[in-house]
């Protein structure tokens, strides 16, 4: 035997004693993980399995050329259990579960037809039977069961664990908590009935502070409250023009006095998986720079979104009514409480044609959209002049508000504009839809432009990335070279009147940068990543 098929014939025989089984008679016993992140996962896929009887009472016709396996699983006490299957690869319906009690034989189904997710009361010592059930063969899947965590000891605001401080967006001090097992408080505010912890936090200074939950395990939402007073005189923080919270959100904001100690409720609802979540405090960050229509940041045009983008924020942005009327469109009412819009600038090309377009920033949870508007004139509720453009079809007329042109596939605002005065300085006001706040990236483009104007087969700049010097070759002189960050802040221009020219980037941070390269009348731009 070689030794290729001897290392197959002990892959198959050690997959054979630790695989699944056909049908429930013989099941392969599963062991419970310590926790939700699953230590003793078993995974498998559907190879040489068939369809069991307890599977075919499914009534649907989509389960009709699925496949299933068994496992079971014996609770060495009694408790709630969750159980979860999901797929390693492709599509996440493409697995499920169905779990029976009983005997062999006399199974009675606990999950009904289809699942991927299920909790409840095991009984120590009695077998529980684990259909595992995938769309085709090659299905990929990992099983888990996991009991799910005694009662949180800060079930009620008397027992609420202490916050710390942390700082913007890097949360070193966050807590991980759950909700899992908890109880309803009568004092909390974002549910009548749902289970809910509770932390204390005390402001180092006065100002607005962020309060941010994020889901680390389960499906469920998770929604926050702050409170002032004491356990049994709670008062939650209400909404009015001077204050920043919207109760009841995963992410709220709050005015608080310097060493005055507050109250956080997580409440979730309940699920077939354990809650964990972390929980984050630090004090918001300042309005960002072009917070104000008097100061808004200029955007270069570029040949494509891609090339020309800066990463822009609304976190901690204002509303000035004073200078502007509030957003035509994508707004929900009072936006002049809680909306946060920001400004940039653009210049409208020669060709008179341009696009204005806003995308996701990967790393951003909490913005999932946008709205914009544009301008001409002066900043002022009477000196701002809407700025138009054509609906595309198959929709007819003009807006100049837009939150739900969709260009390329994405889902952020964008608007086209066509035939217009070359020069003119265009205003471009971006908000986030809904209160939303957050990153977003955001770009100015001209798709008419040729990019045969510059002559990119005979342009070359290396290396890429760069530690120090940057090589840029042409086969005309250069007569230009500006180094953009992704904030589009000009961090170094050189006049140049050569072919070749070394550009030293040493003293830039690390990073990705866009640089920008003119010759006569042409130019060519391209992202590079300094070191």
């Amino acid at each position: 035997m070689t030794r290729q098929l001897l290392l197959h014939f002990i892959f198959f025989i050690s997959h054979t004693i630790i695989a699944q089984t056909d049908e429930a008679l013989g099941a392969t016993p599963i062991l419970e993980s310590l926790t939700y992140e699953c230590e003793n996962e078993q995974t498998g896929d559907f190879y040489g399995f068939t369809k069991s009887s307890e599977f075919t009472t499914c009534p649907s016709s989509d389960y009709d050329n699925w496949v299933d396996s068994w496992y079971s699983f014996t609770p060495t006490q009694t408790q709630d259990y969750a159980i979860k299957i999901e797929e390693l690869s492709g599509n996440t319906l493409n697995v499920r579960i169905g779990v029976y009690s009983g005997s062999v034989g006399n199974l009675t189904s606990m999950t009904g037809c289809s699942t991927r997710y299920f909790s409840a009361t095991l009984v120590m010592g009695q077998t529980y039977y684990i259909n595992t059930r995938g769309a085709n063969e090659s299905t990929e899947y990992r099983l888990c069961v996991y009991p799910f965590p005694d009662a949180p000891s800060n079930d009620e605001p008397s027992t609420a664990d202490e916050l710390s401080n942390s700082t913007y967006e890097v949360c070193q001090s966050a807590a991980l908590g759950y909700t899992t097992n908890a109880t309803h408080s009568n004092e909390a505010e974002c549910s009548n009935s749902n289970p809910d912890v509770w932390y204390t936090f005390t402001a180092p200074e006065t100002g607005e502070y962020t309060f941010k939950a994020d889901l680390v395990n389960g499906s469920t939402p998770l929604y926050l409250a702050i409170y002032s007073g004491t356990p049994g005189f709670l008062n939650p923080f209400q909404e009015s023009p001077t204050s920043p919270l919207i109760q009841c959100q995963d992410i709220i904001l709050a005015d608080l006095v310097a060493n005055q100690t507050y109250y956080v409720s997580v409440t979730s609802s309940n699920s077939s998986q354990a809650i964990y979540f972390n929980l984050c405090a630090y004090k918001s960050p300042e309005a960002p720079s072009n917070d104000d229509c008097f100061n808004p940041i200029p955007l270069t045009i570029g040949q494509d979104f891609e090339n020309s983008y800066i990463v822009a924020t609304t976190t901690s942005a204002t509303v000035n009514s004073g200078n502007t009327n509030f957003p035509n469109c994508g707004t929900l009412p009072d936006f002049g409480i809680y909306g946060k819009d920001v400004w940039f600038s653009v210049v409208v090309p020669p060709s008179g044609n341009f696009t204005i377009e806003t995308r996701a920033e990967p790393t951003e949870t909490n913005l999932s959209d946008t709205a914009m508007e544009a301008f001409t004139g002066s900043c002022g509720t009477e000196t701002l002049q809407p700025y138009y453009y054509n609906i595309p079809p198959p929709n007819t007329g003009t807006a100049y508000c837009n939150n739900q042109f969709v260009i390329g596939g994405d889902p952020f605002a964008g608007i086209l504009f066509t035939n217009k005065t070359p020069g003119e300085t265009v205003l471009i006001r971006v908000w986030g839809w809904a209160y939303q706040f957050g990153k977003f990236r955001i770009g100015a483009y001209d798709a008419t432009l040729s990019t045969t104007e510059f002559d990119l087969n005979n342009f070359k700049y290396y290396p890429n990335p760069v530690n120090d010097v940057i090589n840029i070759k042409y086969n005309k002189n250069i007569t230009n070279v500006t180094v953009y960050n992704l904030l589009g802040k000009a961090v170094l221009k050189e006049e140049t009147d050569s072919q070749l020219v070394k550009a030293d980037l040493s003293n830039l941070q690390s990073g990705f940068y866009i640089i920008n390269v003119t010759s006569g009348e042409q130019s060519t731009k391209f992202k590079i990543i300094k070191k």
